[in-house]
């Protein structure tokens, strides 16, 4: 007896034809109009057995007791949260001080603070007991993390006399960049600098707001900073973020940026709507937000670029990770984040242990600190679970995607807002991957 898959995308082609992609498998296909309304419409499955045999192969089908695909996809996010590794990637913000001051920025409200040498040693030695493999990925992130390269440094030497191999990343405004840092990120093996470019020149500058004390033209010195990365051959992402109703300038922003970096091979450049759920519902874009979404993404993919945020070494990435796929937010996804693994975690400047970055310097939030171990808290059941938070996500077509979506916005906004951007124009997105494969 065959079922239905409720993890598909369907929509016309033509007159003629229907296009399907599977959430689960991310098989795409076309099918004739009349033969899909037999199979999957009237579930007329007997006059079509070399279809249903192959329909079944690509995932749009399945045989055995119903609901088994969504059995499958919890004994998926079942192994994630019970992995036992120990340690192999962290998040840690060595400072919550920012010299910008963005108006988006989610942080507004926590408390801010610089770590000492004493948390940063109580950091390395949380590692070094807990990081079993001796490989250890580190998102340094903040605040601004380049105000602190002393701190980072200290625990890198740290974990490296432990002897753990270390890759990095660092997540950064770029104002402070200069030959003395790009040495310590060498030290640091960071294989990837993601700089955030809210606007071109004076919007810039008005956006990020650094402090009153800078005496020069700070866009025009960011300039000068990714050009500096490049002479390095270092790896950079820019991130260009912008309001979901503002698709002009988020245009402007990344053909700008592509005009002047864009034969750069190690150059990764996209555009991220801000997350401002007071003014808009992130995750239930109306269709003009919906549009401009989907055009962001495609300047990104038209350019060439491709995403990628998993392709780093320690982080044992699948070899059949699809860029294409990932850059229009198509991919299934074993859990609704990494953070669900038991052993994963973000430190802030204190030593306090998140499950979220979103959560950093709101300590109600914490489950733990570097000093006393972990708290099995509230918090951290709220994500080191396999459960769903509601039981309808499973009915969703996009739930092999997101896994029941970001807790951190669940938990912080709502349960609406749990839900992943591209849901609103998933049938674009499936339509621009078949054109991706086709022209």
């Amino acid at each position: 007896m065959y079922h239905v898959s409720k993890y598909l995308i369907a929509q016309p082609l033509s007159d003629r034809e229907m296009l399907l992609y599977s959430t689960l498998s991310t098989s795409i296909i076309t099918i004739e109009k009349e033969v899909y309304e037999h199979i999957f419409l009237k579930r007329q499955f007997s006059n079509y057995d070399k279809w249903c045999i192959e329909l079944k192969e690509m995932g749009f089908l399945y045989e055995g007791e119903e609901n088994l695909q969504l059995k499958r996809l919890q004994n998926i996010r079942e192994e994630i949260v019970s992995a036992d590794h120990g340690i192999t990637a962290i998040t840690i913000a060595p400072t919550m001080n920012c010299n910008a001051r963005c108006y988006y920025c989610f942080e507004k409200g926590a408390s801010q603070g610089t770590m000492d040498y004493k948390t940063a040693e109580a950091v390395a030695n949380f590692l070094i007991d807990r990081c079993k493999e001796k490989e250890l990925y580190i998102s340094w992130f903040g605040g601004e993390p380049l105000m602190e390269v002393d701190i980072i440094s200290y625990i890198t030497a740290l974990l490296l006399k432990a002897e753990i191999d270390i890759e990095s990343t660092v997540t950064t405004n770029g104002i402070l960049i200069n030959e003395k840092i790009i040495e310590s990120l060498k030290f640091w093996n960071a294989s990837r600098i993601q700089i955030t470019i809210d606007g071109i020149g004076e919007d810039y500058n008005r956006i990020k707001n650094y402090d009153d004390n800078i005496d020069f033209d700070p866009f025009e010195r960011i300039m000068a900073n990714i050009e500096l990365l490049i002479r390095h051959n270092m790896n950079i992402h820019l991130r260009v973020n912008y309001k979901s109703t503002d698709y002009e300038t988020a245009k402007a922003t990344l053909k700008y940026l592509h005009s002047r970096f864009g034969t750069y091979e190690k150059l990764y450049l996209y555009g991220a709507p801000l997350d401002l759920p007071e003014i808009k519902g992130y995750s239930e874009f109306d269709e003009d937000e919906g549009d401009y979404f989907f055009k962001v993404l495609k300047l990104s993919l038209d350019r060439g670029y491709e995403n990628d945020e998993l392709n780093f070494n320690m982080l044992k990435s699948s070899p059949n990770y699809n860029t294409v796929l990932g850059e229009l937010m198509l991919s299934p996804f074993p859990a609704s984040c990494f953070m669900v693994n038991k052993d994963r975690f973000v430190i802030d400047d204190r030593g306090d242990l998140y499950k979220c970055q979103k959560h950093l310097g709101q300590h109600q939030y914490n489950c733990g600190n570097v000093f006393e171990g972990i708290k099995k808290n509230e918090i951290y059941e709220k994500y080191v679970t396999s459960n769903l938070y509601d039981e309808r996500c499973g009915e969703c077509e996009m739930f092999p995607i997101c896994q029941g979506g970001c807790i951190a916005n669940r938990l912080l906004y709502g349960h609406k807002f749990a839900c992943p951007p591209s849901k609103s124009i998933v049938k674009k997105l499936v339509k621009a991957y078949y054109d991706y494969l086709t022209n």
